[in-house]
């Protein structure tokens, strides 16, 4: 019970980072990628930033060390990145164990340690407070990438992190998980209802979620979960899905009583809110998901929730996918598509191996081999790829999660906005279900919060 707990924590922590790295209306990942500058670290030459070399060297087939950093360990980076080598022969890759965190770079860098590739998992603040990223665009000219590879809305959210306003491409995603409904069918059957095998609007998804809220054979159900409580983490995907900015980019003006799609957003959860027992009381049993107990009949989540939220198979065994809601109305989208980055180091002595490195990681064959094992592919636009997802992993076996990818992701805004963390709509949520504030009220409040945080942040920057 204990390791489940953390693995739902950890699950919980991974969507609030991707949230914030991928999506500008929800904090995002992104399942989040700009995050607001964070306070400007001395940036001393001799600890900050090894010297320039030549961008353009060439490996010429010659043996080559390519390092990359990462965070999560040597047997997971064994299980994930070692296969390059069997498509780049004349290439050695070599972990660097470390976290892309201010401090950490700047040991690295203090040590004259220079990792090639870096696995920007806590965003691209640190790597743009020490000029450490590379932009792609020139190496994916010189060696004739196709960019066609990647999905549309998936580019775009990458272009949008450039925070010169430039669209510039600066890193390469490492996988993209879709969201959509992990549902529990003995809920469905105990309440008598029909499962939900084609794609529903939020208001269908609201009408079945009252359904399944009641109390049978002493047991209470929920007829649905979107974040441990209601009121974390996954609860913003239905904003997410209209692709907003929160603030201005470029002032940090908060937007949100401005913002219709907002007030839409709001208008749903105080309908779900509505629903007598659809928010557990006890705020114990508030800090993790409850669908692993089996008395919840739906969780929007993420594809791999299942194997990390849920785990044994035995418990999922009744369990099984469906498409995510949509708004309807026309709008039919997935909240825009969005990753963590590998980001090539500026300060690199090998960036055409490094770059090599990158597009062997997103080549067809490599991400086929991590799909079988769970790893969402990035390359979800390659209907074969995707046909691998989980064929190694038991809790995934005979499930429908080819539902996960049946609703197109939309294209973010143009420029994500950096300041959208500070507009903390998901930690307010709680808040607003146990409140009898009506929302133009909840959106001021929440946007004078939202302001002095951004001043403040402002402050440090100068």
């Amino acid at each position: 019970m204990n390791q489940r707990k953390r693995c739902q924590r950890m699950l919980l922590a991974v969507f609030l980072l991707l949230t914030i790295i991928v999506s500008g209306c929800s904090s995002p990942s992104s399942p989040g990628s700009a995050s607001a500058p964070q306070e400007t670290a001395p940036k001393d030459d001799a600890a900050s930033a090894p010297s320039q070399t030549d961008p353009d060297e060439k490996t010429n087939g010659e043996p080559v060390t390519v390092k990359i950093l990462y965070p999560w360990g040597a047997d997971n980076f064994e299980l994930r990145y070692r296969g390059i080598e069997k498509l780049l022969p004349n290439v050695t890759i070599e972990l660097v164990d470390s976290q892309a965190q201010m401090d950490p770079l700047q040991e690295l860098n203090a040590q004259k340690i220079v990792p090639d590739i870096i696995f920007a998992n806590w965003g691209l603040d640190a790597l743009y407070e020490l000029d450490m990223i590379e932009p792609l665009d020139d190496l994916i000219q010189k060696h004739q990438f196709d960019l066609d590879t990647l999905d549309p809305s998936l580019l775009a959210s990458i272009r949008s992190m450039d925070r010169t306003g430039k669209g510039r491409i600066l890193g390469f995603p490492i996988q993209y998980s879709p969201y959509g409904i992990w549902y529990n069918k003995d809920v469905f059957d105990k309440f008598g209802i029909e499962y939900p095998a084609e794609r529903l609007t939020w208001d269908e998804v609201a009408e079945l979620a009252k359904q399944m809220t009641a109390e049978r054979d002493g047991v209470q159900y929920r007829g649905l979960e979107m974040g441990p409580g209601l009121a974390s983490g996954e609860v913003t995907v239905p904003l997410s899905q209209l692709a907003v900015n929160l603030t201005d980019p470029d002032t940090g003006e908060v937007l949100i009583d401005k913002e219709p799609a907002v007030t839409r957003y709001l208008e749903l959860m105080k309908k779900i809110y509505s629903i007598p027992g659809i928010v557990n009381e006890d705020p114990e049993a508030r800090k993790d998901y409850e669908f692993p107990k089996k008395n919840v009949g739906m969780i929007v989540s993420w594809i791999e929730y299942l194997r990390w939220g849920v785990g044994d198979p035995e418990v999922a065994a009744n369990m099984e996918a469906a498409p995510l809601p949509v708004w309807g109305d026309g709008e039919e989208s997935a909240p825009p598509a969005g990753s963590n980055l590998l980001v090539i180091n500026k300060y690199s002595e090998h960036k055409d191996a490094a770059f090599k490195v990158l597009m062997a990681y997103l080549s067809p064959e490599h991400q086929t081999e991590l799909a079988k094992i769970g790893d969402a592919p990035p390359l979800f636009n390659n209907k074969d790829v995707i046909s691998h997802f989980g064929e190694d992993v038991e809790v995934f076996k005979g499930k429908n999660v080819a539902a996960f990818y049946e609703v197109p992701p939309a294209l973010p805004p143009a420029k994500i906005s950096s300041w959208d963390q500070y507009v903390d709509i998901g930690g307010s949520m709680l808040k607003f279900s146990r409140s009898d504030m009506d929302i133009a009220s909840f959106l001021r409040q929440l946007k004078e919060e939202s302001a002095v945080k951004i001043t403040e942040a402002k402050n440090q920057k100068e």
